[in-house]
This record gives structure tokens, C-alpha cells and sequence, in this order.
């Protein structure tokens, strides 16, 4: 089973996310940017085991507006407003319900956006379930494990249960399998994990559509020459205009479908979490939090994305499943066009 961002069950919603009076905002000037708790052994190390971001700063290519839309994104000289309403637009949302009114937030952003905590919050367990290979608890809201003591929880029956990481269709419709090679990677027999995790607010930090009909990465991984698209339609064009070989590479990137367009989101999803990485051989501390610390206020940054297609009547758009590409900038936005 695939999630399916746009029909998740509203209870599940209303028990994902908490109210929470602060909103995501940046820290006052002053305010320290890293936890207290974590461990010095991991601060002097300057490296990271496992790949992942606590912290309860936005990134600073968020505050500085970079979207990761590709360099050569000829709307990246358009106003944000104007981005998202051809985005929404994509997405069956009328422009009506875009436009900013003070004070006021639209009905269909909080359902997306809550609807991608939801989803941010089951991919985390399900990827940890199956790279850890040990039971994670998904109750209320929050996700749990101890990789080290789950490991004694296992037996033979369940072991075979449990999807390793190369077969798991179910995460890999809920993840890119790029992002998924990041943690597939990872020896998790040299590594204790310690992890809570509770998103407890989401915000769409921003939304664009590709503006190369046809462009989607299912169609650029099956010909990685269509990769760079935007850049050698801005080149084309500079040099000759609209002739013969601007038209072929427009007919390259829409061949598999001209009325198949790519959206991609990013929201900022405020978790209340305790981390924790120990070697396995020494358990010493190596990344994260040290033992007996107090759950902690961190944002991730969630990257998403989807396709949209032609109708038959012409009116609707079909909306594809969310998916998430990228997790606090893990693959630099992982830019397809």
C-alpha cells in the first residue's frame, strides 16, 4: 500500500499533530543553534554517523528563499505568489484560494501540509523498521525505537516478516530511492539507535511546478540525457530562438506525456524528538543526545513531490501520489531537471 497524501483518514490527522501557540519561525538572534545535549564526542568529531539533522534553526538556504528549483528555472525570477499559484493551479486549488489574506490560513494548505507530517511521520518508521530491522512503535503520533534493545525482541517469525531494505515496495512508494540509498548504505550492526519522534506542526515553507510540460523524473532516470533540461532550453533559445532545436528538445521532454506536469513542495515540520547514536562496540555517544536528556524542539526540512495529468474531460488535473525526495537537504533539494 502506497500513502496517499491527498485521502488520508482525517482521525489519523487530528491525532498526528498537536496544537502548539509558537509558530516556525527563526530563532531571536542570540539563541543557541545546536542542542546543549549533544554529545561533545560528537561535536569533536565533526562528522555525522547517521545521516540526519537535529537542530531547531531553519536551514540557511531556506531563509536566504533558495528553493533548489534549478539554476537555469526561468521562474525563478517570478515572485513566490506567482510560483504557487501555478503550482496550485496544478493541484485543482483556484487562485482565490492562494492569494494571502492576513491573519488567515487556507483550509487546503493545512491539509497538506498536516497530511505531509503524517506522511514524514510514517516513512521515518518504516525506514528505521527496515534498516535496523527491530520493531518501531508508531502510537499516537509518535514513533519509537531502541535499536539495541529491539534486537531482543526479535525471533525467527518476524525476522521473516520484516522487508529487507532492496524489497520493501511499500517505502520505496513512499520515499525516492535516492534518498533511501543514504540509509541503505549504513552498516546498522555497527550503530545503537535511540529515536523518538512526534511532528507536532508543518508549514509549506514553498511550491513550484517544473515548467517543462512533460518533465518528470521517472522520464529523465529513463534517459539521463533529458537531465538538465531547463538549462539546454534556456540555451537553446538564447542562441537561436524558437527553431528546429528548440522544438526537438521540447519534444524529447514531452514524449512520454505533454500534459504530465512535476510539483514539488518543501515544508518545515516542527518534531518534538530525542536522538541518539551509540557505537555499538563501546557505547559511547557519538552522535546526538546524551542518556537522560529531555525530548527536544527540531525542524525538519521535507521535500516533496508530485506528477499531475491531463484529464478526459479537460477540466480536472489527476493528482499521483506525494513522495518524498529529500529530507533536511540530504541530496541538496535532489534536483532532477
Amino acid at each position: 500500500m502506497i500513502i496517499c497524501l491527498r485521502k488520508l483518514n482525517k482521525s489519523l490527522l487530528s491525532v498526528s499533530i498537536s496544537p502548539l501557540r509558537r509558530k516556525l519561525y527563526p530563532p531571536k538572534p542570540g539563541t543557541k543553534k545546536f542542542s546543549r545535549a549533544f554529545s561533545a564526542a560528537a561535536s569533536n568529531a565533526g562528522t555525522s554517523v547517521f545521516p540526519w539533522r537535529h537542530d531547531s534553526m531553519l536551514p540557511e538556504r531556506v531563509l536566504q528563499h533558495n528553493e533548489y528549483s534549478g539554476a537555469f528555472n526561468p521562474t525563478n525570477r517570478d515572485p513566490p505568489i506567482i510560483r504557487k499559484l501555478i503550482a496550485a493551479r496544478e493541484l485543482n486549488i483556484s487562485a482565490w484560494d492562494v492569494m494571502p489574506i492576513p491573519f488567515y490560513k487556507h483550509e487546503w494548505e493545512t491539509e497538506l501540509t498536516t497530511n505531509f507530517a503524517v506522511a514524514f511521520e510514517f516513512a521515518m518508521a518504516e525506514l528505521l523498521r527496515t534498516v535496523f530491522r527491530v520493531p518501531v512503535a508508531n502510537e499516537d503520533g509518535t514513533i519509537t525505537i531502541n535499536s539495541s534493545a529491539g534486537s531482543d525482541l526479535i525471533n525467527d517469525a518476524n525476522v521473516e516478516e520484516m522487508s529487507s531494505t532492496h524489497d520493501n515496495e511499500y517505502l520505496k512508494g513512499m520515499m525516492d530511492k535516492k534518498l533511501l540509498q543514504k540509509y541503505f548504505s549504513l552498516n546498522p550492526e555497527n550503530m545503537h539507535l535511540k529515536f523518538i519522534l512526534r511532528p507536532v506542526e508543518a508549514k509549506l515553507q514553498s511550491m513550484f511546478a517544473v515548467p517543462v510540460p512533460g518533465l518528470t523524473r521517472e522520464i529523465v532516470e529513463h534517459d539521463p540525457y533529458i537531465r538538465g533540461a531547463i538549462y539546454r532550453l534556456h540555451s537553446a533559445y538564447e542562441e537561436t530562438g524558437f527553431d528546429e532545436h528548440y522544438f526537438d528538445l521540447l519534444s524529447d521532454f514531452a514524449r512520454n506525456g505533454a500534459d504530465k506536469r512535476t510539483v514539488i513542495a518543501e515544508a518545515a515540520i516542527k518534531c518534538m524528538e530525542f536522538f541518539q547514536i551509540k557505537d555499538a562496540s563501546t557505547g559511547q555517544v557519538v552522535q546526538g543526545m546524551e542518556d537522560g536528556s529531555e525530548e527536544e524542539e527540531a525542524v525538519h526540512i521535507v521535500r516533496f513531490e508530485v506528477v499531475t495529468d491531463g484529464s478526459q474531460d479537460g477540466e480536472e488535473r489527476k493528482i499521483g501520489n506525494w513522495k518524498i525526495t529529500d529530507v533536511d537537504d540530504l541530496l541538496e533539494g535532489n534536483v532532477f531537471h
